[in-house]
C-alpha cells in the first residue's frame, strides 16, 4: 500500500548525505532531513491492529509532542500538521504502522521542486546497525548502502571531532567500519534484489553512471538535473541555518567532486595506516580498498581488541535496546549516549597513549 520506500544507509561521513541530496533533488522522490524516529514510533504503535480515527489522531499527537525523540527537532521536517492529519485519516481502517511512517517522510519539506512522488526514502546512518530489523519491518523496502575508504572515513570523523559525531578513535572507528560493512555484505547476499552497495569513491568518480544504476535499481527515471543540487545553497541555508549542520555538510554546496578522496595519505601517520589496514583486514580487500601493508602484528591485534570489542558490544546494546518496550527503549536511547561519552573520554586517552608507545 502507498508509495514504494527505500533506505540510504552507511557509516557517518561516508557519503549518505550526498546520496540523500541527489535523490531529494529528483522531482519524483521525497526524502527528509536526518531524523531517526521510525524505530521508536514503530515500537510504540506496532501492536495496533486497527487504525481507526482515534488511533490515527493519537499517532499524530505523539509525533508532534515536543522533545519526545531524544530532543531531535521534528520542526526540521517542516510538516504541515493539518495536511498530514487529513491525509492519514483517508487511510482509516485500511493501513499499517508502516504506511503511517512512510507518510511521515512523504509529508516532509524539500527545497527542490516536486512532481508526482513515486518514491519515498529515509536516510539515517545510525539505522545501519538495525538493518536486519528494518528488513523485517519493511519487507518490500529497498536498501542503498554506501561505503567509504575506512581511512578517509576515520579522517573525516577526526576532523569534525569538535562536533562530537563519534569518538575520534582509530581502532574503534575502523572496527565499526568492518562490522557495518560485513552486515551490508551479508544482507546483500541474502536479499540481492533489495540491496545495492556502492562505494563513495565510485559515486564521486563516476557520478552519472552511478546515479543511472541507482535509479534503475529503484525503478525511477534518471534525471541529470539532480547534479544541480548545489544551486539551492541559499534556500538550504535559510531553511537550516544551524552553523553545526553546515560545519558537517558544507562540502555539499559544491558540485560532486573527488576532493574528499585519499585524505588519509597526507593526514595519517604510517603507524595509523598500519593499524587501520590490519583492523580492516580482508574486508578492505573485499571492498576493493588497497591496504598499504598486510603484515600482521600481534601487538596491534591485542591492543586494538578492547576497542573492537567495545564497539561490537555497543552495537549489540543498541540493537537489543530497540526491541525493548517503548518506555524502556526510549530511556535507553536517551541515556546510552551519556555512557558512551564517558567511556569515549577514557578510551580516547588510552588510544592516544597506545599510538604514542607503538
Amino acid at each position: 500500500m502507498g508509495v514504494p520506500f527505500f533506505f540510504i544507509l552507511g557509516r557517518p561521513r561516508s557519503g549518505t548525505t550526498l546520496l540523500k541530496t541527489l535523490f531529494d533533488a529528483h522531482p519524483n522522490v521525497k526524502i527528509p532531513p536526518e531524523l531517526p524516529i521510525f524505530l521508536p514510533l514503530y515500537q510504540k504503535f506496532k501492536n495496533v491492529k486497527t487504525w481507526d480515527k482515534e488511533k490515527i489522531l493519537s499517532f499524530v499527537d505523539h509525533v508532534f509532542q515536543p522533545n519526545v525523540f531524544n530532543n531531535r527537532k521534528l520542526e526540521n521536517l517542516r510538516i504541515n500538521r493539518e495536511l498530514f492529519t487529513t491525509d492519514l485519516l483517508k487511510l482509516e481502517n485500511n493501513c499499517t504502522i508502516q504506511d503511517l511512517l512512510i507518510k511521515l517522510n512523504e509529508h516532509s519539506f524539500s527545497v527542490f521542486p516536486k512532481q508526482e512522488i513515486r518514491l519515498v526514502g529515509d536516510k539515517n546512518p545510525v539505522y545501519s546497525v538495525y538493518m536486519k530489523r528494518l528488513i523485517n519491518i519493511f519487507p518490500k523496502a529497498w536498501f542503498i548502502c554506501i561505503i567509504r575508504d575506512y581511512r578517509d572515513n576515520y579522517v573525516s570523523l577526526k576532523n569534525l571531532q569538535e562536533v562530537k559525531l563519534e569518538a575520534p578513535i582509530l581502532t574503534l572507528q575502523v572496527a565499526r567500519w568492518v562490522y557495518v560493512t560485513k552486515l551490508f555484505l551479508a544482507c546483500q547476499n541474502r536479499f540481492p534484489d533489495r540491496f545495492y552497495i556502492i562505494r563513495y569513491e565510485d559515486l564521486v568518480m563516476k557520478p552519472e553512471e552511478s546515479m543511472r544504476e541507482l535509479c534503475a535499481f529503484l525503478g525511477i527515471p534518471y534525471v541529470p538535473e539532480v547534479f544541480e543540487y548545489y544551486k539551492k545553497k541559499d534556500e538550504l541555508l535559510s531553511v537550516f541555518p544551524d552553523p553545526v549542520i553546515w560545519k558537517i555538510h558544507q562540502s555539499l554546496m559544491d558540485p560532486v567532486n573527488t576532493g574528499r578522496m585519499d585524505l588519509w595519505k597526507s593526514q595519517l601517520t604510517d603507524l595509523e595506516v598500519k593499524i587501520a589496514d590490519q583492523i580492516a583486514g580482508k574486508t578492505a580487500d573485499t571492498m576493493g580498498y588497497s591496504r598499504k601493508t598486510k603484515q600482521f602484528s600481534m601487538v596491534v591485534f591485542l591492543k586494538s581488541l578492547p576497542m573492537a570489542a567495545y564497539g561490537k558490544i555497543l552495537f549489540r546494546l543498541m540493537q537489543w535496546g530497540s526491541l525493548l518496550p517503548y518506555r524502556s527503549s526510549r530511556w535507553l536511547s536517551l541515556n546510552l549516549p551519556k555512557l558512551v561519552r564517558i567511556y569515549s573520554r577514557f578510551s580516547e586517552k588510552s588510544a592516544v597513549a597506545f599510538q604514542e608507545k607503538e
